[in-house]
């Protein structure tokens, strides 16, 4: 299986990057991107199927069957877009189960605990990629906390008020936010009867447009906001996808250091 595992990981990791290259530029990657990933993935099935039969087909209908209720459900549940859960899906039938592989002198997956090493790998490979991309995730957090941390702190704006945001994004002057790009105000911003500014925290971030600017311009003139704003990143998780189909094909899986 290891040739064809090889043709796999580089057609799908292709697949991959285009489709975050597409992410990034428009906000979204056609469909026929996904019908050719599953076009590709039906003779790489019939091949192991053939060659492996019964214990393969097990493996297949189990990554299909647990990749797709999980990827519906984050999708339900508005935690990533359709084009994230069909990559998902795709990779589970091109890649039903974790590859073991040599290059040159190198064995992958790397070991990353006693676990590996004794061949315990719970997860199909998809969910292995889903997983060590929700840690990318959290690792960008993190840098972005310590990134506030010491911002906050000179300038006295608060660490417990200030504390969750500090974890999603960073403060930019109100001035600043025309021609940024992949960025999304935290908050929304109403003017309420009396004058005062109600500021809600909205899941997604609100659209940075011109009319949003002018709006949170005139608040600020009129002393009614500060003048800066929360932002957070609109980082298309297709890049997480990618960074943890990488990682799933090195080590497996991050969670695998703690166990």
């Amino acid at each position: 299986m290891v040739e064809s595992d090889v043709i796999s990981i580089v057609f799908c990791f292709s697949c991959l990057i285009y489709a975050s290259w597409l992410d990034i530029k428009s906000r979204s990657v056609t469909n026929w991107l996904w019908l050719l990933m599953i076009v590709v993935a039906i003779p790489f099935a019939s091949y192991n199927l053939f060659i492996y039969r019964i214990p393969f087909l097990f493996s297949l209908l189990f990554s299909l069957t647990f990749t797709f209720a999980l990827s519906y459900l984050f999708f339900r549940l508005q935690l990533f877009g359709g084009a994230d859960a069909k990559s998902l899906i795709c990779i589970s039938l091109l890649i039903p189960t974790h590859p073991d592989f040599h290059f040159f002198s190198l064995h992958f997956p790397i070991p990353l605990s006693l676990s590996l090493n004794a061949g315990f790998i719970p997860f199909p490979f998809a969910i292995s990629t889903l997983l060590n991309a929700t840690i990318v995730t959290l690792i960008v957090s993190l840098a972005l906390f310590f990134y506030n941390l010491p911002n906050l702190c000179l300038r006295h704006k608060g660490l417990r008020k200030n504390l969750r945001y500090m974890f999603i994004g960073y403060l930019l002057r109100i001035d600043e936010l025309t021609g940024v790009k992949h960025t999304r105000l935290v908050h929304s911003y109403a003017e309420k009867e009396g004058g005062d500014i109600e500021k809600k925290f909205l899941f997604g971030g609100v659209e940075i447009d011109e009319e949003e600017i002018e709006k949170l311009k005139s608040y600020a003139a009129e002393g009614k906001l500060d003048e800066e704003v929360w932002v957070t990143p609109d980082l298309p998780f297709m890049l997480f996808i990618t960074a943890g189909f990488v990682i799933s094909i090195l080590y497996v899986n991050f969670l695998f250091v703690f166990i």
